[in-house]
Formats: C-alpha cells, structure tokens, sequence
C-alpha cells in the first residue's frame, strides 16, 4: 500500500497512494473461498486485543538532527532511514498493508514535533485495532508529552461496548486521557417547546451544541494539563457562545484565522512547549476515523475537507481555534501492525473502490453479523446454506444490480454496496474486548451507562416511533424479538414511511444514497436494516 511514488509520475503529486498489485491467482483463490459455506463465529472468538502490533513492530521515526546539517544531508538520511526500516519490517509474518510513503511519515513526525498534546482519535467499532501502543510508548515516553485519545463514532455502537472499550484503554495505558465524541448524535430533533420549520436547520444546530458539548470535554482535559501556562478562556467562551447559540454552524459567523499549510513543512523545527503562550494540539489518526470531521465539530464551522476516500488529506494543516490554541491536523495513515486485510477493508483504511475481489470480506462480515437477515434477502436458489457469493445474488437481486451485456447479477457492484454500508455505519460489526462475552452484563449495568447515553443523545426522540436499534454481533443470541417487533412496526406503519420527511435522524441522513433508497424510513438506518419490507 502506497508504494513511493515514482520521480518521472505525470500527477506530480508525491502523496498519491498507490497500492500493491496482486495476482490472478490470489484473486482467484480468495473468489472460490467466497463460494464455500458461511460459519458464524462466535462472539468469543470475536474477541481482540493489541496482539495486532507485536513487540517486533515499530513505527518509523525521524533520524536524530541538528541546525548544522542542512536540508539535503538530513533528506537523505531520512530516505537511507526508510529504506532500511522497510527493509528489516518485511521480515515480520502476517504484515498488513500500511503507510509506505516517506512523505507522509514526514507529515507525522512533524506534527508530533510541533504539538504540545497529541490528540488520536480512533473509531469505537475498531479502537484497538487502530491505536498503536509503540506510538502511545514513542509520545509518551521518548517524547513526554501528553496523549489524549477519542473514541470517536460512539453513536455507532452499544453504550455497554464504549464503556468497556474506555476502561480497558485506561487500564491498558494509564498515561492516556480517555474521551468520547459523535460528530453525529441520535438527536430529537424537534424541540418540544419551538414550533420550528425545517429538518436540516434543526439538525445542524443540534449538531453544533453537541460539538460545544465535546469540545468541553476536551477542553477541561487539556487545562489538568496545562494548568496556567496557557490562557484558555478565549477557548472557554467560544464554547459557551456556541451552547447559547440559536444559530446553525453555517450561520455561525467565525472571526478566527485558519491558517493551512497547503505545502508539506517538514523543515527543521525546534519544538518550545507552548510557545508564544499558544496550545498546539496535534491531530493524528489513521484515515476513516473521523479526524477532519472532528476538527470541524471543534472549529464549529467546516474548515477540514471530508471524504470518504481514505488518505484524502494529504498534508498536515495548522488550524487556530483561538488566539491561544491551534489544531494540528496530520494526515490519515495506516500504522504497520498484523490486522487482517478484511478488517482494514471494512475500517476504511483501504479504499473500497481498490478492492479488486471484495467478496472474502463480505464472508468475513457475514460470519460475525447474519447478514442475510439483516438485509432481509432470499437465496436465489432456494437454499437455506449462505455464502459470500449467495450475499452478493440476493442484494443484487434486490437493488436490481445487473450487468449490462448479459443481465446477470452484478456481484461486484452488490459486494461493494455491502462494504460501503458497513464503512458508513448502516451495518455494524465491532471489535471486542477480552471478557466482553463474559462480561457483557456487567458492562450493560455500568454506572457510566447513562453518560455515554447522553452523549449519543439516545432516548431523546419522542417524536419518532421506532426506538434506535443497532445490529450488530452480540445482539445475534437475543435480536430475533427486536427484529420481529420491528417488523410488525414496519409493516403496521406502511403509510407512514412513504413520507421521507419523517425520518428522525441517522449517520449521513442529510442525502440518502440508493443503497438505503427502498428501505422504510426509520428512527435510524439500523433499525431500518431490520424492518421487513
């Protein structure tokens, strides 16, 4: 994945990914794999750790320097560097793709030289699997400074799984400062006591106070940490402007200076903690996980482009929230680390759109999530034994995917808009933590259950009629009552969900795409993955 690229490439962009070929032969072998009879796996089995980074993975860091050495010899040395680095990790078995591209490990060795505190921010479906301990060890100890990590997306997942995840990160790594944060919360978006018109309005101001909520959070960790050094009251009443506010973010008139670097900066940099009274927080993350959006939520208006094209920032921008506090945004790279490629297809840190053979990693989604029943499909052969392949028939059957010579179902399109789900949120597989199949009760009576439920803004749609279902591999032993109570309600309300503007709110509901068009309308798309037609 992203081979350097080549001195005489006509794009002219040296940040563009480039990934590996591979051969016939594997793609052949992996399609008849796809082909073979679906075993789920049980939830145990599900169960993952950071035994994806082993001890004999490290990441590449900048060779030491000095003012008297000039730009050229300390280039070179970083390119010797590289190439022997990469050399020696090849040797590791069972190696994921990941960031081959010396420029933007440049990007990242500068944001992590100019930040004061290190923001990561991973995705709640997959947190460990995107959180590489030899960079927590590297910041923390090599350079002492502060980490703070975001569990991001957590409107995505079970309230019970966040907080697992959060103390298991707390333990884990006890330097770490654990936060949690939805660009996108389940909000009631009809005020009870405001006789308000328009759908988009009344998310978009939503959308904004939970942002101000967040960026609390954010910023009462990052004072314990920067006690007086810093000024950051500015900080503070942007934040009580934006809770106060009646205004959307686009209505929302900002003052502050945004500042990009629109050109890779990877010059020398001495690094002074909090120069110039000024807090430099640095953004980093591999792609998908919500790091620009997150930034815009903070900024409170969009000054991040968002893609969901992974690698889609390709260099690192200085951003000042205030006077005193600037955000660092590095761009999105796969760390080295063991974790399978299904996982990475279904985390976004390959494009789908590279995806040559999709169809093993719609086998891999199948086996932890029934898939069949969730996309409510049939087999096309009457069978009751699924594979991958009897997927790919059934949805294509279903969304009318054909090829255009011969009117056959087109499979690939079919795996692709299953993969593109999954990516988006409307289906949902996670990554659990060890115990989580023993432990779940306990983590559904948590105390703190409540909190993260609030900072989902979950049951507070008193408008809509489905509460908020998330299917996912653990609800597989207990859903079959969910599923048959949603159904009754799909088809009791027919006439209500012909009426779009009816939807209360989802991941991305501000357009809908033609892989959710002919789904009923919904408290949220998971719910509506459930709903028989």
């Amino acid at each position: 994945m992203n081979l350097q690229p080549c001195a005489g490439n006509s794009t002219g962009n040296k940040y563009a990914l480039q990934f590996v070929q591979e051969s016939k032969e594997e793609l052949m072998k992996r399609k008849e794999e796809a082909r073979h009879r679906i075993n789920p796996i049980p939830l145990s089995a599900q169960e993952v750790s950071d035994n994806f980074f082993p001890p004999e993975i490290d990441m590449p860091k900048r060779p030491e320097w000095d003012f008297n050495i000039s730009k050229e010899i300390l280039e070179a040395r970083e390119h010797k560097y590289f190439a022997e680095y990469l050399k020696n990790i090849e040797k590791v078995n069972g190696l994921s793709y990941f960031e081959l591209n010396l420029e933007t490990w440049r990007q990242l060795w500068r944001v992590l030289e100019m930040s004061d505190i290190l923001l990561i921010i991973v995705d709640i479906r997959y947190p460990v699997l995107t959180f590489p301990p030899y960079l927590y060890a590297y910041v923390t100890k090599d350079l002492g400074k502060n980490m703070i990590l975001v569990l991001n997306k957590i409107d995505l997942a079970p309230a019970a799984l966040v907080v697992a995840w959060r103390e298991y990160f707390k333990i884990r790594y006890p330097d770490l400062h654990v936060l949690m944060f939805t660009s996108f919360p389940t909000y009631n978006l009809r005020d009870p006591n405001r006789e308000e018109k328009g759908l988009k309005s009344r998310r978009m101001k939503g959308k904004l106070k939970m942002a101000a909520e967040g960026a609390q959070k954010l910023l009462d960790t990052c004072e314990q940490i920067v006690g007086d050094e810093v000024d950051l009251s500015s900080w503070r009443d942007k934040i009580r402007e934006e809770l106060e506010s009646e205004q959307s973010l686009d209505e929302l008139n900002r003052s502050e200076n945004i500042v990009r670097l629109d050109k890779g900066d990877t010059d020398f940099y001495c690094h002074e903690r909090y120069k110039n009274g000024i807090l430099t927080i640095g953004c980093i993350g591999t792609p998908n996980v919500g790091k620009s959006s997150l930034m815009n939520a903070l900024m409170g208006k969009k000054v991040v482009s968002v893609s969901r094209t992974p690698g889609h920032t390709k260099h690192f921008q200085t951003i000042f929230l205030t006077k005193t506090v600037r955000l660092c945004d590095c761009p999105g790279l796969v760390f080295p680390s063991t974790v399978p490629k299904q996982f990475q297809i279904l985390m976004g840190s390959f494009p789908i759109a590279q995806v040559k053979e999709p169809y093993t990693t719609v086998k891999f989604l199948a086996e932890r999530l029934d898939l069949p029943r969730v996309l409510n499909i049939r087999h096309q052969e009457g069978d009751s034994t699924w594979s991958a392949m009897d997927i790919c028939d059934g949805w294509a059957a279903k969304r009318s995917y054909l090829t255009a010579r011969t009117a056959r179902f087109d499979c690939y399109r079919s795996a692709n808009s299953i993969l593109r789900m999954a990516l988006d949120g409307k289906i949902c597989i996670y990554a659990y933590p060890v115990g989580w199949s023993v432990d779940k009760d306990k983590w559904e009576k948590h105390p703190d259950i409540q909190m993260v439920q609030w900072i989902q803004a979950r049951g507070q749609v008193s408008d809509c009629k489905y509460k908020t279902t998330i299917v996912s591999t653990s609800d597989e032993e207990e859903s079959s009552e969910q599923v048959s109570s949603a159904e009754e309600g799909a088809s009791a309300s027919q006439d209500e969900e012909q009426q779009p503007d009816k939807m209360c709110n989802s991941r991305n509901s501000e357009t809908s795409s033609e892989d959710d068009s002919d789904l009923p309308t919904v408290a949220n798309r998971f719910t509506a993955l459930t709903a028989a037609k």
